[in-house]
This record gives structure tokens, C-alpha cells and sequence, in this order.
């Protein structure tokens, strides 16, 4: 799989020239060029995991690297500061973004030829965590979301695969098709979390079929998980 790794230079001496009063600052522009970064991203048919704000990653499998030079231009001009990218390739998730990660520290951006893989992307939703809030404060089912969230990270860690938080209860997943199963073994009797399964040529088309294997799962009420593969 490969995972195209993109690293914010000289992000924190850029912050700190904001002054003392900046963390709101901080805030309103890191969602800015963040949203621009997805609208870019989803043009080339990928996602970016936010992460640290000042690095992400971005599964680019069905991406050329001609495309990828591209929308790296197009992210350059939308950010603050400048940024350094290396592609990384491995059997899973994890591991390709191990090898991208590695590969920021040498001096110059690379960009091999690797061979594109089918990309499956995972979203998990918490079963009745939204209404739990009639019962419970914001505060404590933040921290309940943020368990959930480390829970499957440790467990995805272990199958070679990569976690997002979204927001409200939702997380998305990235990992190869050969463990798949592995997901569905763990997530088929599981009366807490429902998980979509998308399988697709490339990240955007991947986490669609996820979304709609969620749905579908919402309808049917009766699974707790569903696969729709491209």
C-alpha cells in the first residue's frame, strides 16, 4: 500500500511568531487551510488523517505520482508554511506509513514507483452514544469516545492498520484487504460498535462504500457489520 507522509516546516516557530494571544489564532487557521486541504485532496481521490495538524498522511493507492506532484503544489500554496512529503510503501497501512515517515528525515522528497493496491477503509460508529447524552454530561462521553478511540487503535495497531477520530462517535480505519477478516471476527458479535467496510481502487471511492455499508447497517439493525467492495 502506499502512504504519501506531509510534514508542516518550521510550523511551531511559525505559531509562535503569532504573539501570546494566538491559540485562538492558531485554531481558526488550522482549520482553514485544513478544510482546503480536503477539498484538494478528495479532487485526487484521497483523504488526508489530520493527526497532529503539523504532520498527517494520506493513503494514496490508485494516485499516479505525476497527480501526486500536483495536488502537493496545490496544498503548497494553501498553507502557511512550507511542507516536505515522502512516499511510503509497505504490505499494510502502518508499515507503508512507518517507511514514509522514515523517509522525511533524509533531504530530498522521493517518489518511487510502487504498485497500487485496492485500499480498505473501515467506519466505526458507537452504538446509542448520541443518546447517552440525555443521560450523561458532554465532557464524560467525550472521554467515553476517546477510550473507544485508543481501544481500536491499539487493536488495528496490531492488525497493521492506521485509525482517524471524525468527530460526534465516528472513526475511520484504514487497512489491507488480506485483514478484513480479522476485522469482521472482531466487530461480528459486538453489540457496541457497528463498523462499514468499503473496498475501493483509491481512498475516497474506499470510505464512500464504507459510509454505505454503515447505512446499511443502520437500516437493517440486525449486523453489525457490512462489506461493499468496488
Amino acid at each position: 500500500m502506499k502512504v504519501l507522509a506531509i510534514k508542516l516546516v518550521d510550523y511551531r516557530e511559525w505559531t509562535e511568531r503569532l504573539g501570546y494571544d494566538r491559540e485562538w489564532l492558531i485554531q481558526k487557521i488550522q482549520n482553514k487551510f485544513m478544510m482546503k486541504i480536503h477539498e484538494i485532496a478528495s479532487q485526487y481521490s484521497t483523504f488526508p488523517l489530520q493527526l497532529r495538524f503539523d504532520n498527517f498522511l494520506m493513503i494514496v493507492d490508485g494516485i499516479t505520482n505525476t497527480q501526486l506532484i500536483y495536488m502537493i503544489n496545490d496544498m503548497q500554496e494553501n498553507l502557511p508554511v512550507g511542507i516536505k512529503t515522502c512516499l511510503g510503501y509497505g504490505k499494510t497501512p502502518l508499515e507503508a506509513q512507518w517507511n514514509a515517515s522514515v523517509c522525511l528525515n533524509n533531504k530530498e522528497d522521493k517518489f518511487k514507483e510502487y504498485v497500487d493496491e485496492k485500499i480498505a477503509a473501515l467506519h466505526f460508529d458507537i452504538n446509542f452514544n448520541t443518546e447517552a447524552l440525555k443521560y450523561t454530561s458532554v465532557y464524560d462521553s467525550f472521554l467515553e469516545i476517546t477510550n473507544i478511540y485508543v481501544d481500536l487503535s491499539r487493536f488495528l495497531y496490531k492488525i497493521g492498520g492506521i485509525l482517524q477520530y471524525l468527530g460526534g462517535d465516528n472513526y475511520l480505519g484504514f487497512v489491507s484487504t488480506n485483514s478484513v477478516n480479522k476485522v469482521i471476527e472482531k466487530f461480528s458479535d459486538d453489540n457496541k460498535i457497528k463498523v462499514g467496510i468499503g473496498i475501493g481502487q483509491n481512498a475516497r471511492t474506499a470510505i464512500k462504500l464504507a459510509t454505505t455499508s454503515l447505512e446499511k447497517i443502520r437500516n437493517n439493525r440486525e449486523k453489525t457489520w457490512h462489506i461493499e467492495e468496488e
